[in-house]
């Protein structure tokens, strides 16, 4: 590769380079970026493979959406199926959902509930999903008070416009920050069963208040 003096860098050369460099159809092979800066560079179809980019500090890493799913899956055995998603403290919480995949077909039962640390069923309260209460194309979702889903818990009222515990964490600020869990409890044989979660969340940028 060349710069704009028309001087070639070799990579056994220095580990460091300056000036205004072009790249042409580079390969980066598990590069690690620590707060570099690229100015005025050009990359042309760049291929990057696993790279390991240390995350920015300060108000640049705040403000952004982040959203953990999984899928809670079927297994032969009896037993309680979890997925537990962390939201930190200071985090604003912006949705929960649950959509069925398959329908579960344990032969007894199979009953979701959904909530945090502070009360397994919160948000949620016992589901069938097995059939009824969340067959295929429905949803269980935290965003819209008029589409909750009808299993909705202590944490959501829509008459009252509450969302959320009211201790330690409130309304959809977790204050302190907590789990929030997806948890089945299934009884019987059966193996079909598929149902995914999501949580979506933020922590924003502190901004100090000003007093007149």
């Amino acid at each position: 590769m060349a710069n704009s003096g028309g001087g070639v860098f070799l990579p056994n050369e220095a580990s460091s380079v300056t000036g205004t460099w072009t790249f042409t159809s580079p390969v980066l092979t598990t590069p690690t970026i620590t707060g570099g800066t690229l100015t005025t560079s050009t990359l042309t179809s760049p291929t990057v493979t696993t790279p390991t980019i240390t995350a920015p500090s300060g108000s640049a890493s705040t403000g952004l959406l982040i959203t953990k799913s999984g899928v809670l899956t079927e297994l032969t055995g009896d037993g309680t199926y979890a997925i537990t998603i962390a939201v930190p403290a200071g985090a604003f919480l912006h949705r929960i959902m649950v959509a069925p995949q398959v329908l579960w077909t344990a032969a007894t039962s199979a009953a979701l509930v959904v909530g945090d640390t502070a009360d397994a069923d919160g948000y949620f309260v016992s589901t069938d999903l097995k059939a009824t209460d969340l067959v295929l194309g429905e949803v269980l979702d935290t965003m819209s008070s008029s589409s909750w889903g009808g299993k909705e818990g202590v944490y959501l009222v829509a008459a009252t416009g509450r969302r959320g515990p009211t201790s330690s964490n409130f309304g959809t600020y977790y204050a302190a920050g907590s789990n929030i869990v997806f948890s089945v409890a299934k009884v019987g044989a059966g193996t079909a069963g598929r149902t995914a979660v999501s949580v979506t969340y933020s922590v924003g940028e502190t901004v100090a208040q000003v007093v007149t």
